[in-house]
């Protein structure tokens, strides 16, 4: 059996017994002072939403993060840093802030289209992203871009926060801090099908996304269409990290660390090696966070958010050390 091989199985029975222990710390299914009827509903209402919502946060952001590396051909690249996070979640700031001008009943309306806001301000960004590509025609270009949209965005965000009210603002601030524990069962389902539809692209193109590694010119002499690559690259990662963003909030450092988790499993930047265990570095670092933001202390649940960054900053300083960028 191969080295690679054999850490991910590896990987995957400590994700099976971590997704177990998640689904079942706390729970008093056994307990004679609990009713099982309460333990059920605990169970399908609150903890296998957020547990699996989890798990699809972790495969989307992990794949989302992959592809932008593929596009940028740049190993810093990530939704956060070129932009689509934030857009999002500029998606979700219009939503919360004015929707209710124009819906009385706006908590209802708010939930059902957040995906839609999220995934408006994620597409307007990489729709910036390309048409500024057709001019400039360098890709490190489109990078430092993606930082300047993300702080645009961010000022944005800022400015409708000072026109709104205190409650929106809260609920604003309490989505911005990032958790899986608002994700209901029903909205499990779209948010399946966009990590489906971006894993299924990387898998259908993953011999074509090697060869656009290599460079337009490769790209160019084996027959395909760069631009056709770079629109499937930008609309998949883009579905993919807007979905996420829209149920969990802005979820930092899974995008950017997990391919280079996976790379360091398969040792090789081949797509098609790098697809499974990039999604299992994904869940296993979103299982890791919310296990730890649920359990550090038993008065309050901390930030999603906080938790990926403290995970995260460490493997980051480990990956610039070992790989040498």
């Amino acid at each position: 059996m191969k080295k690679d091989t054999a850490i991910q199985i590896v990987l995957g029975v400590f994700i099976l017994a971590l997704l177990g222990y998640d689904l079942m710390a706390g729970l008093s299914i056994l307990s004679r002072n609990v009713s099982p009827t309460f333990d059920s509903n605990l169970f399908f209402q609150l903890r296998l939403p957020r547990v699996l919502g989890a798990v699809l946060a972790g495969i989307s952001l992990a794949w989302s993060g992959l592809l932008m590396q593929t596009l940028f051909r740049n190993p810093l690249a990530g939704p956060f840093l070129i932009g689509i996070t934030p857009g999002a979640s500029f998606g979700i700031a219009v939503l919360t802030f004015f929707g209710g001008y124009y819906f009385s009943d706006y908590s209802g309306w708010g939930v059902s289209f957040q995906p839609i806001a999220a995934l408006f301000g994620a597409l307007m960004v990489m729709g910036i992203q390309l048409w500024l590509h057709k001019r400039l025609q360098q890709l490190h270009s489109l990078l430092l871009l993606g930082l300047i949209l993300g702080y645009f965005f961010g000022a944005a965000v800022d400015i409708i926060e000072q026109m709104a009210s205190a409650q929106q603002v809260k609920q604003f601030v309490l989505w911005g801090m990032g958790n899986f524990d608002r994700i209901e069962i029903s909205q499990l389902f779209p948010f399946a099908a966009a990590t489906f539809f971006g894993g299924a692209i990387l898998w259908y193109n993953r011999h074509s996304f090697n060869t656009y590694l290599l460079g337009d010119i490769h790209v160019l002499s084996s027959g395909k269409s760069t631009h056709r690559l770079r629109f499937l690259l930008i609309v998949s990662s883009a579905v993919m990290a807007a979905l996420a963003t829209a149920y969990c909030g802005p979820v930092s450092f899974v995008g950017l660390i997990a391919p280079h988790l996976s790379r360091r499993i398969s040792g090789t930047e081949s797509h098609g090696k790098n697809i499974l265990p990039t999604a299992l570095c994904g869940i296993l670092l979103t299982l890791t966070g919310d296990l730890l933001s649920h359990n550090l202390f038993q008065n309050f649940t901390l930030p999603i958010n906080a938790m990926m960054a403290i995970i995260g900053a460490p493997l980051v300083f480990y990956i610039i050390r070992k790989v040498k960028y």
